[in-house]
């Protein structure tokens, strides 16, 4: 952190620079640490710095999923890392922005569709629980991305978090995840 900012006491952080390379994101994201990974992951949303050379999308992707299923399956408190419900909240915005972007493979997708059905499978009920409810409740929202989750419905497990997360927006249910600027039908 004390690479990247200049932390004075009781006044704002400023960037000690604009550029951060991406060896230095790549060691990082190896950690073990949640909260290592989570401020990785606030860095890399961070608009003042620029990796260099750009991470790939597939490192990005790796990344991600490995950071939120931590987030998830563990609920941290802690200082950069966010509990469950906001990390299957803040999935949204990743999956839609992802979505939405012309330049991303549609294999992409298709691997965190994989992903998620996994990571579903493999849960526990609170697990299951907050993947629908902060997740997947959400992106459903939008037709064409129900519509890419419609092969869940010929799975016995994957059936039963299709039907669940179809009753929010059946029922009205609307949210300002996943929504413009990221998509609009």
């Amino acid at each position: 952190m004390n690479q990247l900012w200049n932390t004075p006491e009781n006044a704002e952080w400023t960037p000690k620079t604009g550029v951060v390379a991406l060896s230095d994101i790549q060691r990082w994201i190896r950690s073990s640490d949640i909260e290592t990974l989570a401020f990785v992951h606030n860095l890399l949303s961070e608009t003042r710095f620029r990796i260099e050379p750009p991470i790939s999308i597939a490192e990005y992707i790796d990344f991600t999923k490995r950071y939120y299923e931590r987030c998830i399956r563990e609920n941290p408190d802690g200082e950069w890392s966010v509990p469950r419900y906001i990390a299957g909240g803040e999935l949204v915005n990743i999956l839609a922005r992802l979505w939405k972007d012309p330049l991303v493979p549609r294999s992409v997708l298709e691997d965190l569709k994989i992903w998620l059905a996994n990571f579903y499978k493999s849960g526990d009920s609170d697990l299951r629980t907050c993947l629908v409810q902060a997740t997947l409740e959400h992106l459903f929202e939008q037709e064409q991305i129900r519509e890419f989750f419609a092969d869940w419905l010929n799975d016995e497990v994957l059936a039963v978090a299709h039907r669940e997360a179809s009753e929010w927006f059946q029922g009205g249910g609307s949210s300002p995840l996943g929504k413009p600027p990221f998509l609009s039908e």
